[in-house]
């Protein structure tokens, strides 16, 4: 039976948001600000601390963060139900939900906080040993996934393809064949949800986007019958915290996504629900209420968000990259100066630092910093057009700044010609017409 008009529509929207890596988007959006112009860092581009409707008119952001507070108490009571267990309380939990042995929760949970403090070779060895025992259930090919894909997170690039995608095609064989043999299916589905939401991101940010929305549909399936077989089940919660907030974001400045109402507050809930209770995904929803605060135009929130994550896991480098820029956009430069000099201690092969620190010295007024940190990433030969084009746009508004226009225009126009770049196009624009 088809689905009707509107349901189908909202179930695209969903999957499109989803599938497309608004989990992401962020990323993209705080790279496109203006050197100088913090009310561009956010996904649609509006003013942080307003919300541009479809009729044009503003109105002040209202969401407030807050947590259901009746969720949270059945949490607490069923957590302290297995206090003084040899094992934390939410494993037996989650060994409940998913119908899963609580030490095998526990080993998952350890093999993740590995990949969070970037042990990944200790990571690695854990859920390939874990494979071992558990034959079949899919975590030691999962495990392999979640190390390739942190490691070309971390610097914003691909040069681990060749593994993660051998990695990912053993993995979604394994969680099929799973599927097929009664038992654990809500394990397998979440397990399947991850992968092909991480395989939808990836895809997304190769610009395969027929390819990611496809992904992306296909994870929301393996969610929604994670979500029937484990209603309780919290991480899965972090997909539709997700969705609910950007989907009514996005859908707010673009007719591609159908107005699905202001649901920011509720996804908001979500995410924070999931990052007080989640048995896996605390983690990862603290870093997207990063963004949510940001995009909020609640700075200082977005700050303690940053700040929770790098208490627990200090040489977390994607995590870093985020807090860094947190700092700059709250003007805290040498504590931002800090964080992405931290990520060039812990591993300086790391390019991508190069690119936020020259944005942090653009901002700071050290313009010498700035075109030199520039220089050395412009130097790399295997960054991509479209990041090189972003790091061509901000040298064009530094030789602006040192009163260079003909370098600035040299800069812009490579930018244009390399990858369309828009900004730099824009720059182009305003000075033909003040040469008028």
């Amino acid at each position: 039976m088809s689905l009707p008009p509107r349901s189908r529509m909202h179930r695209l929207a969903r999957a499109a948001v989803l599938g497309l890596g608004l989990v992401a988007a962020p990323v993209f959006a705080a790279d496109a600000a203006d050197d100088e112009d913090e009310s561009a860092d956010t996904v649609t581009g509006a003013p942080s601390a307003t919300r541009a409707t479809k009729s044009g008119t503003k109105k002040p952001a209202q969401v407030v963060q807050q947590i259901d507070d009746a969720a949270l108490s059945k949490h607490n009571a069923q957590l302290a139900k297995h206090a003084g267990k040899p094992l934390p309380p939410i494993t037996y939990l989650a060994s409940e939900w998913l119908s899963v042995p609580p030490e095998f929760v526990h080993e998952c949970r350890q093999g993740l906080d590995k990949i969070f403090l970037r042990d990944y070779k200790g990571a690695k060895a854990q859920f390939d040993k874990m494979a071992v025992v558990h034959r079949g259930w899919g975590v030691g090919t999962v495990g392999q996934v979640l190390v390739w894909q942190a490691l070309m997170l971390e610097n914003f690039d691909f040069k681990y393809e060749s593994q993660y995608q051998t990695a990912h095609r053993a993995s979604r064989m394994e969680l099929e064949e799973a599927l097929q043999i009664p038992g654990n299916e809500a394990w397998e589905n979440f397990l399947l949800a991850g992968i092909l939401g991480i395989e939808s991101i990836h895809l997304m940010r190769q610009e395969e986007f027929a390819k990611a929305l496809n992904r992306g549909y296909e994870a929301m399936k393996a969610v929604e019958k994670t979500q029937k077989l484990a209603p309780d089940f919290t991480d899965i919660n972090l997909g539709d915290g997700l969705f609910n907030y950007w989907v009514s974001v996005v859908s707010k400045h673009t007719k591609l996504i159908p107005d699905m109402g202001d649901k920011r507050e509720l996804g908001i809930q979500q995410l924070l629900l999931v990052e007080r209770s989640a048995v896996f995904l605390q983690p990862p929803a603290t870093l997207a209420l990063t963004f949510t605060w940001v995009e909020e135009g609640k700075k200082r929130e977005a700050l303690k968000s940053g700040l929770r994550n790098h208490r627990k896991y200090p040489d977390n480098i994607i995590n870093n990259q985020v807090l860094g820029r947190v700092y700059m956009y709250n003007r805290m430069y040498e504590d931002s100066e800090r964080i992405f000099q931290h990520v060039m201690k812990v591993d300086p092969k790391n390019q991508r630092a190069h690119y936020y620190i020259a944005r942090l010295y653009l901002r700071w007024g050290k313009l010498k910093k700035a075109d030199s940190h520039l220089a050395t990433y412009l130097a790399f030969t295997d960054i991509d057009n479209n990041q090189r084009a972003d790091a061509l746009y901000y040298l064009g508004s530094l030789r602006m700044r040192q009163k260079n226009q003909k370098d600035a225009e040299k800069a812009w126009k490579e930018a244009v010609k390399i990858a369309k770049h828009e900004r730099s196009k824009k720059r182009l624009e305003k000075l033909k017409t003040k040469k008028k």
